[in-house]
């Protein structure tokens, strides 16, 4: 079939650069972006071109692509450097998420503290998504001292803004009653549930276990296991481990099925999860929805036992101890000499 010259000439403008003295549109530099993220050389130098020119929605776009590894490979210094360009810039989003990787990477670029300064930038230019994480810093004492007072003034400025992530910390801090906040079972419930809807994770997985236990909420195991399935989707390792649990036991209605419950089991420690690396563990030494494997079983436990797990610490301890000790190499005789050489 033969393409429409309409098709034709809108794909060859999408393909040129932006002429030089002339601001692109965030129309064309989107377009730029996901054409560079198909490893298109030329659709990234000209992105490169337009933020060396100071253009920052340009150099926000460079970060997110060294970020993912979408058409050049993934490199978080880099994309730190580009971020920062962006940011200086004046883009808040560029701030925010040079906050989520100082706080988040397992790299040499994790510092807690350049997050919490970064996310501030972003939350004082009124981001709501910076403006939760930097409550929850306050809230947790990460990056610098706690403050309950300060946390709670971001996490609610979050909130109003219809923020999922700053709803679902209104949430907890109305759950637990902290920072002068009532507790309030079904106010934390609601907050919860609008936070889940607007796919926050871990609304999500608290949401199912207030529908499990019924607390706030009139108890449903139809909604606790749809709102936990929504959360293991996320890939929510307290959800992964809990789904887990209900394959490994049956219940809410699902059938038992030890092989899915070790592959969730397996999703939640490859995230640092200690319980679930140890449960694993435990699927390897008895043959659990997996093969015995004494090896795999080891090296789960000994990934739970650095994570503090006792019940992990006295398996390596037991597997060490039980271990054949290496023999001494064995002694040379000591050569005699002759009766004529000796004195």
């Amino acid at each position: 079939m033969r393409q429409s010259t309409t098709s034709l000439l809108l794909l060859i403008c999408m393909a040129l650069p932006v002429p030089n003295g002339q601001a692109a549109t965030e129309a064309e530099l989107s377009n730029l972006a996901n054409q560079a993220a198909g490893a298109s050389p030329s659709a990234r130098a000209e992105l490169e071109r337009l933020a060396a020119e100071g253009d920052a929605l340009a150099a926000h776009y460079l970060g997110r692509l060294h970020l993912d590894g979408r058409g050049v490979p993934q490199n978080e210094a880099l994309a730190v450097d580009w971020f920062r360009k962006s940011a200086a810039g004046g883009r808040a989003d560029s701030a925010h998420n040079l906050g989520v990787i100082y706080q988040h990477t397992r790299g040499p670029l994790k510092d807690p503290r350049e997050a919490r300064r970064w996310y501030r930038i972003a939350a004082e230019q009124g981001y709501g998504a910076a403006q939760a994480n930097l409550g929850q810093m306050f809230a947790e004492g990460i990056g610098g001292p706690a403050d309950l007072d300060e946390a709670r003034g971001w996490i609610e400025k979050a909130a109003a803004q219809a923020t999922p992530r700053g709803q679902y910390l209104l949430g907890l801090l109305t759950i637990e009653g902290r920072a002068g906040i009532v507790h309030n079972m079904a106010e934390a419930a609601r907050l919860f549930r609008v936070a889940a809807e607007g796919r926050d994770r871990d609304a999500q997985y608290r949401l199912a276990l207030l529908y499990g236990t019924g607390q706030g909420v009139e108890r449903s195991d139809k909604l606790a296991l749809e709102w936990l399935r929504k959360a293991v989707a996320q890939r929510q390792t307290d959800a992964q481990y809990l789904l887990a649990a209900v394959y490994t036991h049956g219940k809410y209605g699902v059938r038992r099925d030890l092989k899915r419950a070790a592959e969730l089991l397996r999703a939640a420690a490859r995230e640092g999860h200690a319980e679930a690396a140890y449960e694993l563990g435990v699927a390897y030494t008895e043959g659990r929805g997996v093969a015995r494997d004494g090896t795999e079983a080891y090296g789960w436990m000994l990934e739970a036992s650095r994570k503090g797990h006792p019940k992990a610490i006295e398996f390596v301890r037991q597997v060490q101890i039980s271990r054949p000790q290496p023999s001494p190499p064995p002694q040379l005789p000591t050569e005699s000499k002759p009766e004529s050489d000796r004195k």
